[in-house]
């Protein structure tokens, strides 16, 4: 597995000595591709002594959770927050257990959302796994990953299997 790190234009620093990066942001959605961050992310925030924060970002929350619409499969109609719920049970299992965590759900638009977490925390670190899609397929896919990488007020950490 590679790690690449990023450096994003902010108004902040990006350098490791600059001061300590006391919280880690996670997105998570349950794929392995996302998962595949944790362990790593994990064990730098355990040397730095920083503290994660995973963020689900789904469609729907419990607040547009509906009553029984047995016309749909069960994957579909599932409250959000078993899903979020299951979604962090895995996630934190990969986590070192000296590392403080903690969870967020959230509803809205995977990319906005995790943007306005980062500003919103004032998170600095972004750990987050980079999918296999070529630059061009990126661009026309409207990936994640990439929106956050360049939009982000914070340092990126992408993390890769090539």
């Amino acid at each position: 597995m590679k790690y690449r790190a990023f450096r994003v234009k902010t108004k902040r620093r990006c350098a490791m000595g600059d001061s300590p990066y006391g919280r880690i942001l996670i997105p998570v959605d349950g794929t392995k591709d996302a998962l595949r961050v944790i362990r790593p992310a994990g064990e730098l925030a355990r040397l730095m002594e920083a503290s994660v924060d995973f963020l689900y970002v789904s469609p729907f929350d419990e607040s547009t959770d509906e009553g029984d619409a047995s016309w749909l499969p069960a994957s579909i109609v599932r409250p959000a927050a078993e899903e979020a719920q299951e979604i962090f049970t895995v996630a934190e299992s990969l986590l070192p257990q000296e590392v403080a965590r903690a969870c967020h759900h959230r509803a809205g638009m995977p990319a906005e959302e995790i943007l306005r977490f980062i500003d919103v925390m004032g998170i600095r670190l972004v750990a987050i796994s980079g999918r296999k899609h070529s630059r061009v397929s990126g661009l026309l896919l409207g990936s994640v990953m990439q929106t956050v990488l360049e939009r982000a007020h914070a340092c990126v950490l992408v993390a890769g299997n090539d």
